[in-house]
């Protein structure tokens, strides 16, 4: 009998199956530039952002099918809310103690960490300059994509009206011209600052000389003024619509999209969009209405890509990382603070940087600290959002604004 020959076991490229690691790798990213900054870290966000647009408009393409349900939006935003919110409301209660001893040890009055903490329960962290940033600066994302859910059923009901590719194509150009119109308003009439632009940009070797403008006196803890503008989802919305395009493209031809999307060559050509969008850092103030869309489009193409390679070649590595990615959202919530706090520490023990083994072995040291004890938080974050009191948390919360509001029928 002759031997059957031996093939070699691939994985059939699917976008959907690489979505995970992505946003494992995004999540890695942002906790190390949260320890060490200076770097292309923050960049992140915008995976998270292109896959938000993704997952929601596939989901609902796929229940949207003959024989299927109608979407009730109603049912969609309590589910929704309730995946984010209570882990979110924990996080905030827990961190409060870590503001305070931060303030402490910055010398700044401690009033501000319990206003802050009452701002970001309330989702209004963003419209003030005055509390972003610090140790739990990363909570300005929630508000965000809680905005980017509230206008979604607008942006899908124009996918399903013009559900061609013609009125596709139509949506991102309007969505692309809405983000640039909004952020050129932002920098040129507000003073805006993007998120993450004042001391990170794309490495440390390439100073910038570039800066926001500096010509509206400062009022009432920032309103409105420097990063306030881009904490709201008109700054982002093409990049969240970049994701529902890719989820329409799927559902029309999951085949022909997967090879075209997953290929060396594609690979290369998101490298290659996403360095033209750090330069776009450099170019001048005009550069950052346009290089967050142009980042986030280059970078999720060639992220994509080292899924679908690490998935046929290093499958180990594939599948961590894919574990990470599912945890994502946990360890946003809970990493900054420690992330934050030892990095301090580290500065203080290695006055002069990293000038010896032992300075290397206490930067070493406080890094895996600040990795075990996010870990730690993301789990217990994890175990409580399965519990029956974050269901009844969440309800009682919305049964009162229930009785306080009027809802209209959606």
């Amino acid at each position: 009998m002759a031997a059957i020959p031996r093939t070699r076991n691939r994985s059939v490229a699917n976008v959907l199956d690489l979505t995970d690691f992505c946003k494992g790798l995004a999540i890695l990213w942002i906790f190390l530039v949260h320890f060490q900054g200076g770097w292309f870290g923050w960049q992140g966000v915008h995976i998270f952002i292109v896959l938000s647009g993704l997952g929601l408009t596939y989901s609902c393409l796929t229940k949207a099918q003959p024989g299927q349900r109608s979407i009730q939006w109603k049912t969609w935003f309590l589910k929704r809310f309730r995946r984010i919110l209570p882990a979110y409301w924990i996080a905030i209660i827990l961190s409060l103690p870590l503001l305070v001893a931060f303030q402490m040890v910055l010398g700044e009055p401690l009033w501000i960490a319990p206003v802050r903490s009452i701002l970001d329960l309330l989702l209004l962290t963003n419209v003030f300059e005055a509390f972003r940033g610090g140790a739990t600066g990363a909570f300005w994302y929630v508000p965000f994509i809680i905005g980017a859910y509230l206008i979604f059923p607008l942006l899908y009901g124009w996918l399903k009206k013009f559900s061609h590719w013609k009125g596709v194509l139509s949506l991102l150009l309007i969505t692309m011209a809405i983000e640039f119109l909004y952020r050129a308003i932002a920098l040129y009439w507000l003073d805006g600052l993007p998120i993450s632009y004042d001391d990170q940009r794309f490495l440390d070797i390439f100073p910038s000389s570039v800066e926001p403008l500096d010509r509206l006196p400062d009022w009432f803890f920032g309103f409105f003024q420097r990063r306030a503008p881009f904490g709201f989802i008109p700054s982002r919305i093409a990049e969240f619509t970049l994701g529902m395009v890719a989820a329409f493209a799927l559902m029309q031809n999951r085949h022909r999209v997967n090879r075209l999307l997953l290929n060396p060559l594609a690979g290369i050509v998101g490298v290659g969009i996403w360095l033209l969008g750090q330069a776009l850092l450099y170019v001048g103030l005009w550069g950052w209405i346009f290089s967050d869309f142009v980042i986030a489009t280059g970078l999720i193409l060639w992220t994509l890509n080292l899924a679908y390679w690490l998935q046929q070649g290093i499958p180990q590595v594939f599948r961590a990382m894919t574990y990470v990615g599912g945890c994502s959202y946990y360890i946003y919530l809970t990493h900054q603070p420690f992330a934050r706090g030892l990095r301090g520490v580290e500065m203080i023990l290695n006055e002069g940087g990293i000038l010896s083994f032992t300075d290397a072995l206490v930067y070493g040291l406080c890094l895996g600290l600040a990795a075990v004890f996010s870990v730690i938080a993301t789990l217990v974050l994890m175990k409580f959002d399965q519990t029956k009191f974050a269901d009844g948390l969440f309800d009682r919360v919305f049964a009162v604004i229930k009785t306080n509001t009027y809802v209209p029928k959606l």
